[in-house]
Parts: structure tokens; sequence; C-alpha cells
């Protein structure tokens, strides 16, 4: 079975350079577009990428329909596809063999863009089951300890689990109760500096974190610039497999045994396999049921790394519509059970100052 074309290869890799240097895009976004391109040719048997054309375009839509794939997932890979055979057909060599009208082909229906984007109901663990999880962990030897804290310290900050695996130790203030996201040493997303102050999610969850600082500082004499959660240390046993022996001033390559310390920790309670990823969820759930303010609202938002609250919002913050109804009905005084009306919405946005648009 044919698994390149030598003449798209280096398409691909002109693209790739386009992606990074032109078009700014970071490596793990270019490696999922190529990701896209690699699906579209292993459809097509690796033609020449000038074979494009609108029957294909349909035609790698109903395979991709076919697929058991996520929708948001079939949306990007058309949109990364879009996005490429328009950028080639402006190539010397190209511009003959592409059509732009056959490129549109690649573009999905309203109704499937739609459902692609809408936001999914995804899991997540709550303070109570994380609690759990800590008060299960053994910490007492440094792995232990470090495993532990590792999921502490991600539910007091929110912060991602790749800028987490590249924080330092002097990026942790404890007497500010702090972590500063400086983008010069940190993995943050965007490569924007993020400044996040401990989440209030309870006193032990806090105090595992500073303890783990000081641990690190004073009896580990670990110093400012060694990672704040480093990899383990590894060797060989009498049977010459590798065991962990210890900590490693050495920061992890990658995030992936970070989300196995998790999976592993919540197994061991019998409670799914929640991601560091979830716990961003689960501090937003806690800015809802807390009922805060507007600028507490903001506040907390900022505190995640979002320059919009409203990305908060979207993106982590979905209700069920029972709470809806209820957060509607406690802003505007309505205590019983009647159906909320047209004219009771209408009434919460003229309090509000806001401007109206026509109802459906």
């Amino acid at each position: 079975m044919k698994k390149h074309n030598p003449k798209n290869e280096r398409v691909k890799r002109d693209y790739g350079e386009y992606l990074r240097h032109a078009d700014g895009k970071a490596e793990q976004t270019v490696r999922q577009i190529e990701k896209a391109i690699l699906r579209y040719e292993e459809f097509t048997g690796f033609v020449d990428f000038g074979a494009f054309n609108q029957k294909l375009a349909r035609h790698f839509k109903e395979h991709l329909a076919e697929l058991d794939l996520a929708k948001a997932t079939i949306l990007s890979t058309v949109t990364a596809l879009k996005r490429f055979f328009g950028w080639l057909a402006m190539q010397p060599g190209y511009k003959r063999k592409i059509n732009l009208t056959d490129v549109e082909f690649l573009s999905l229906s309203d109704k499937e863009v739609r459902t692609a984007k809408a936001p999914a109901d995804k899991a997540y663990p709550t303070l109570d089951q994380i609690e759990r999880v800590l008060d299960a962990m053994n910490a007492r030897d440094p792995i232990g300890k470090r495993d532990r804290a590792l999921i502490a310290s991600t539910i007091l900050t929110g912060i991602r689990d790749g800028a987490m695996i590249t924080l330092r130790l002097k990026h942790v203030d404890i007497h500010r109760r702090a972590v500063i996201q400086n983008p010069n040493e940190v993995a943050t997303k965007f490569g924007k500096r993020i400044d996040t102050y401990f989440f209030p999610v309870g006193p032990q969850i806090e105090q595992i974190t500073i303890d783990w600082v000081r641990y690190l500082r004073q009896e580990l004499l670990f110093g400012d610039d060694d990672p704040l959660f480093p990899k383990s240390a590894v060797s060989h046993d009498e049977n010459m497999c590798f065991i962990a022996t210890g900590l490693a001033r050495e920061f992890w390559s990658g995030a992936g045994p970070v989300r196995a310390i998790f999976k592993a920790a919540f197994k061991r309670v019998g409670l799914p396999a929640f991601t560091p990823h979830s716990f961003r969820r689960t501090l937003v759930s806690e800015m809802y049921n807390r009922r805060l303010s507007v600028s507490e609202c903001k506040a907390w938002s900022q505190n995640l790394g979002h320059e919009s609250a409203m990305t908060t919002l979207t993106s982590y913050g979905k209700l069920s519509l029972e709470e809806q109804g209820d957060l509607v009905r406690n802003a505007t005084g309505m205590k019983d059970n009647r159906p909320l009306t047209r004219e009771d919405l209408e009434d919460i946005l003229n309090q509000r100052g806001l401007k109206q648009r026509p109802f459906d």
C-alpha cells in the first residue's frame, strides 16, 4: 500500500514552513493541520494534490461522515484542508490545477457547523471528590508527595498541565499565594503572561501546595530554577526492570506522565479518570455555585488566564436548564414557580440597560 507521495511531501514541507514562519502558528497547531492533510491523502491513496476537485471534496466529506469522529473533528479537518488547498491554489505549478470554487466544496452546511461548535457537556470532578482523592494518596515518599501536591496545585490554580510541567520553583510565591506564569519560561497558552492567585478551594488543599514548596526548598535543597514538579528518577531493579527511585532535577518532556498520575489517583478510589484540564471546569462550576458578583466573576475568569469573561462562560460554564432558571429568578426577585414569560425577560434586559433584540 502506498504510504506517501514525494511531490506531496515537498508541498507539505513548504506549507509547514509557511504556517510556522509566515502565519505564526504554534507547533501543536501545525501538527494538527498536518494530521488533517494526511487523513485526506490516505482517503485518496496519496494521489497528487493537483488532482483535487469538487468531486474529491464531496466524497471526502462523505467519508468523514461515515467514520466515528466527533463533529468538531470533522469541522476542524475540512477547515484545515480548505485553507491548505486555498494556499496551494496560489502556488506555482498549481494555479491552473486547483480551482478556488472547488475548494469551497470542502465547506460544511450551516447546520453541521452549528452542531460542531455546540459546547459539549464534559464531566468534571467535584471539590469533595478531589479532596477524597487527596486523602487517599500516599504522601510518605518524595514521589507520593509530588503526586499529591500536583493534584492539589492543579485545583488550587487551574493551571493547564502543559504550563504546570514547566513551572520553576521561583514562579510560586507562597507569601502572596500566587503563581506567576512568565511566558519566557512557562509554556502558557498563546504565550500569555498569567498571574494566578490561589483559588479559595479549602485550607487543606492550599497547605498541601505550600508544604510541597517548603519540602523542595528546605529538605531537597531545590533552587529557584529547579522544576516545581520534577520527573521521577529511574533505575533498574534486580530483574533489570525500570523502577522509579526518587526525584530528578529535571522537567518532564510532556504532560503524559501528569495525566497518568491523575488517572491512577482517581481510579484508586473508584472514580472516573478525570484529566487535569477538567479541574478548570470544576473551578467554573464553583464560580456559579458561589453566586459571585459580576466583578468577582471577571476576576475568577482572569485568574484562569482568560482575557474575556465570555470565554469562561461559553467554553467552561454551561449551566443546566434548572440552574439557569434559578439564577434568573433569583436575580429578578421571582420566587414562585410560574413559567418565565417574554415580559419577564424584557424586564430583566431593561433593568440592566441592555439593548433589546427583537424576540423570534
